[in-house]
Formats: C-alpha cells, sequence, structure tokens
C-alpha cells in the first residue's frame, strides 16, 4: 500500500530482542544483526527499502527490552497492520512491541535525552538464566562495588572505560544513575546517563567487579579516568540489557 497523497511518514517502533544469536544491531553484508533482520522484513511488507535509524547499536550478544528505531515509509498500512506482519517474519528472537507515526523530524538516535541499561549477574548457575546473567563464580564485596559506582557518578570523561568507534561526538557523559539490587540469585545493576561510549558499561561494570574481588581499590576509580589502568576487564556481553530510550 503506497500513501495516496505523496507524503512519506516517519514510523517510531519499540523493539525487543534476545541478542544471543545475532552480531548486534547494525547492519552487516555478510552476517546476521537485528537492523538486517528488521530492515528485510520492511522490505517483503511495504515492497520498499528502508533505512532503520536505531537510537544505539548494541554490540554482538546484547539484548533489549526498549530499542527504539524510526524510518521513513511511501506505505499507507496501518501500523497496527504492520506491526503483526513484521512480527510473522522477524523469528521469535524479535519482537516488534509497538509501532506509532511520529513527526517527520522524530529521530531515535539525536532526538534521545537518555539511555537506561540493566545489567545482571548471578552467583549460582542457571540454565534460565544462562543468556542473560553474568555467571561470577568468586564472591563478590558489593559494598566496595557500591562506592565505586557513587565515584563514578556525574559528568566525566569516559574515554578510559570504552572502545573508540570512530563517533566524533567527543567522550563526556553523564552519567545520572548508577546503582545496584541485590535479589535471590544474584544482583542487577541499573545504569542511567545522557548517552554512552561503545562498551562503556561493560568497562565500567567489569572495573567494578574487579574491586569488589579485591584486584584494584576504590579510590584506583581515578586512576582509570587517568588513563594510568590498561588492563581494564570488559564484562561480557549477554548480561547487558537496554531497557529504555528517553526522549
Amino acid at each position: 500500500m503506497i500513501s495516496c497523497d505523496g507524503m512519506m511518514r516517519n514510523l517510531k517502533l519499540v523493539i525487543t530482542y534476545d541478542g544471543t544469536d545475532f552480531h548486534g544491531w547494525q547492519y552487516q553484508p555478510n552476517a546476521r544483526t537485528i537492523q538486517g533482520e528488521v530492515e528485510a522484513a520492511l522490505l517483503r511488507v511495504t515492497g520498499e527499502p528502508a533505512k532503520l535509524h536505531g537510537a544505539g547499536r548494541t554490540d554482538q550478544g546484547v539484548h533489549a527490552q526498549g530499542q527504539i528505531a524510526n524510518f521513513k515509509t511511501n506505505s499507507s498500512m496501518p501500523v497496527s497492520d504492520l506491526c503483526r506482519a513484521l512480527n510473522a517474519l522477524v523469528g521469535k528472537s524479535i519482537v516488534i512491541a509497538d509501532i506509532a507515526e511520529v513527526s517527520p523530524d522524530f529521530h531515535s538516535r539525536f532526538s534521545a535525552v537518555g539511555k537506561v541499561y540493566q545489567y545482571h549477574i548471578i552467583f549460582k548457575p542457571s540454565p534460565f538464566l544462562a543468556r542473560y546473567a553474568w555467571h561470577v563464580t568468586y564472591s563478590l564485596e558489593l559494598p566496595a562495588m557500591d562506592r565505586v559506582f557513587k565515584r563514578l557518578q556525574g559528568k566525566h570523561d569516559f574515554v578510559h572505560l570504552s572502545v573508540h568507534n570512530g563517533d566524533d561526538t567527543g567522550t563526556v557523559c553523564v552519567l545520572n544513575e548508577l546503582n545496584l539490587t541485590e535479589h535471590d540469585s544474584g544482583i542487577i545493576i541499573k545504569i542511567k546517563a545522557d548517552r554512552f561510549l561503545r562498551k562503556m558499561i561493560r568497562g565500567i561494570i567489569g572495573f567494578a567487579v574487579d574491586v569488589s574481588r579485591g584486584h584494584y581499590s576504590v579510590a584506583d576509580t581515578e586512576k582509570v579516568f587517568q588513563g594510568q589502568i590498561t588492563d581494564l576487564y570488559f564484562a561480557p556481553p549477554h548480561g547487558l540489557c537496554l531497557m529504555e530510550v528517553i526522549y
């Protein structure tokens, strides 16, 4: 169905996915990605190629409860029908939770003012959580981890807690919230910031875990900011999930 008035619609998608079997969000010509799967489904449903803009480029193995993407289309198909058709094509590891028409100037990445992630750590093996949580086999001093989190909050240059990906928007981020919650099987870490650098959360989690197991002290947080710790460990990707994009 092509729109009769010639006006392109800007459609916003809320996407949930299990990232285990994908090579990340961003399209790659020779690998299975979330963007590639959804774009292929859009082509089949609308009959036109679509350029899907994601709010964030989640890495290989990272999951999402609330990834946001948008694309522009000439199709006049009702969003409810489009949502059903896409879900019939994208496979069980991806769910299009919602589609809505938005203003022409909305951009899933550039209109965002913040993102919320969660990182899940478990202390006992679980076949039900193995794909979604990092199983840590050593004991952690959680109060020390919490003190690291408090030092990391605020506006900082996170260049040494991340990996450069060619983005020229700078490396200063405002970390609004970083805390942990204990539960029966382990801990869930919530992190909210205005933006994130590539592998920044995994760098933060990896360093905090190394402090809590005694490899570094809480005071060494300043050394990380200054680039004096060069063997930083990045937590594995499968414990990380994009929960929400804030607009």
